[in-house]
């Protein structure tokens, strides 16, 4: 009779007890690996239906270590950054005290102040030089090029590697001081007769610089009519060229008190005002007094010294002060990339004619002078063209739907301020005392303070601290926020992924139990005989 085995008496069960062996077996083998490992299984399939959220809590665990990268990167240089921002306030602040603290003795603070407002400007372009981590932090979204040039280089200028002198500040503002000044050195005015010459007559005339191409944009220009009180007499008049005049004259021997005032225009369309006033006595070197001579001419000639005196004294302080404030405004504002056209931003220069007189000015080129910010400066397509915010150049990343700038630049405009201030200081402080010193000083400290008030005074470089200190502020919430995410979504994982080892080794020993019962009933089974079950 043929047997069909599958079929067969007693198939069945052999199969079955089989299976439920091998699937004891398998049971055995997973949680002795649980116990080893710690994992619930090896691969995501062994995971069942928690795979997915496995899979999904890995991904949201790898970015979350990303962004804190990312963040512990970042606050290290905006905290830099904020040092060293600190620091230029500081130094603005600083040098502005020190001007005003400088009135009580200005013949004793000019030179020093020089010194040490050169100092802090060079401490102050270093300070913009920081970088972390190989990247330079204010150069906007340019963090591998040096975003300032090094201080010398600035001052005193160079030589590019094709062999062109590149002017740095020093050479600017000479030339813009020689032009106000002219070769009188009294803003390019004509006095009649020199004040070297003997006056015999009992008249002076000043007289506007005659070139009208170089006349109002450099050196001074007469306002108006003097006002004359007693015996000084003033007459004001228009010359054909278009040049202003003024005579002043004596009717006769002036009393003391008597005086004259007048007022000088500036280029930058601010003015001085001049008061001569007759004294019984005064110094040769008086910009303000002259005396009363012994005839109605030694007082003429009097009066046309501290005339000289006055006019020297006005060019060479309040008109140089401010050609050294505007030079170094204006050079702060150069850069080699960027600008509203995208090829950079191009400081003035004096344009000269063919005999060499000053008649306006020109932009310069990469060729001649010292660009000393060289980082990114990219400016907006609106009319105006304005600079993009700073912050938003650099950026980090730290969720899927958030970021935080972080950028800066040293071409920031309250920077710049503060870069002029102390270069106008560096400049312009009186280094010698004399009847001009004081009236030179307070210019300083008018212009100087101005820019320097940038410091801390909105819009400021303080604003930009408190910008960044903000980023700094919102990258370390986010990072807890991170941190507090990253803890739930690893509880999570673990949960599916991780075997609780008390769980484990109880399963364990139960299918351990099992199997040996199976075992010991399969090899009892497995002895058994129609002989052994009949007796």
């Amino acid at each position: 009779m043929t047997t069909i085995t599958p079929f067969a008496a007693g198939s069945y069960l052999t199969s079955r007890s089989a299976s439920q062996l091998l699937t004891l077996k398998n049971q055995l083998n997973d949680l002795s690996n649980q116990v080893s490992s710690g994992q619930v299984s090896q691969t995501y399939g062994g995971l069942g239906s928690g795979r997915s959220t496995a899979l999904g809590a890995q991904a949201t665990l790898s970015a979350l270590t990303g962004y804190a990268a990312g963040i512990t990167a970042a606050q290290t240089r905006t905290t830099l950054a904020v040092t060293s921002l600190t620091q230029v306030a500081s130094l603005g602040t600083g040098a502005r005290a020190a001007l005003n603290n400088g009135l009580q003795s200005v013949s004793a603070g000019s030179v020093s102040g020089r010194v040490t407002a050169l100092g802090d400007l060079q401490t102050a372009l270093d300070a913009l030089n920081q970088s972390a981590g190989g990247n330079y932090l204010f150069g906007g979204s340019d963090t591998t090029t040096q975003p300032v040039v090094d201080g010398d280089t600035i001052l005193n200028g160079t030589t590019d590697s094709s062999g062109n002198t590149l002017d740095g500040l020093t050479t600017l503002i000479n030339q813009r001081v020689t032009a106000e000044l002219g070769a009188g050195k009294n803003g390019r005015l004509t006095q009649s007769p020199p004040p070297t010459s003997p006056n015999t007559t009992t008249s002076v005339t000043i007289t506007d610089e005659t070139n009208s191409q170089t006349r109002g944009k450099f050196g001074f220009t007469l306002a108006a009519a003097p006002t004359a009180t007693g015996a000084i007499t003033a007459t004001f008049s228009t010359l054909p060229s278009g040049a202003n005049s003024f005579t002043l004259g004596l009717s006769g021997q002036p009393a003391a008190g008597d005086s004259v005032t007048f007022k000088l225009n500036m280029p930058d369309g601010t003015a001085t005002t001049l008061t001569l006033t007759a004294a019984a006595t005064a110094d040769s070197t008086s910009t303000t007094s002259f005396a009363i001579g012994s005839s109605v001419t030694d007082t003429m000639n009097n009066l046309s010294k501290t005339l000289d005196n006055a006019l020297k004294g006005a060019a060479s302080g309040t008109l140089a002060v401010n050609a050294t404030a505007d030079v170094a405004s204006n050079f702060f504002t150069g850069s080699v990339k960027g600008g509203p056209s995208g090829t950079g931003v191009m400081p003035e220069r004096i344009q000269y004619d063919a005999g060499g007189n000053p008649i306006g000015y020109q932009p310069a080129t990469p060729q001649d002078t010292v660009l000393w910010y060289q980082g990114e400066n990219t400016y907006t397509a609106t009319t105006p063209p304005t600079q993009t915010p700073a912050i938003d150049t650099q950026s980090v990343q730290v969720s899927g739907s958030a970021s935080i700038g972080t950028g800066a630049r040293a071409i920031d405009p309250a920077v710049q301020n503060v870069l002029a201030g102390l270069a106008t200081m560096a400049f312009a402080l009186p280094t010698t005392s004399d009847a001009n010193t004081r009236a030179t000083y307070q210019t300083v400290l008018n212009k100087a303070g101005t820019l320097l008030a940038s410091a801390d005074t909105s819009p400021s470089v303080q604003d930009t601290v408190t910008q960044l200190s903000l980023a700094s502020s919102h990258l370390s919430g986010a990072s807890t926020t991170n941190k507090a995410t990253q803890n739930t979504v690893q509880n999570t994982l673990d949960g599916i992924e991780q075997a609780p080892t008390e769980e484990v080794v109880a399963k364990l020993l139960d299918v351990q139990n099992r199997l040996q019962a199976s075992y010991q009933v399969t090899a009892t089974l497995s002895k058994l005989s129609l002989v052994n079950y009949i007796s």
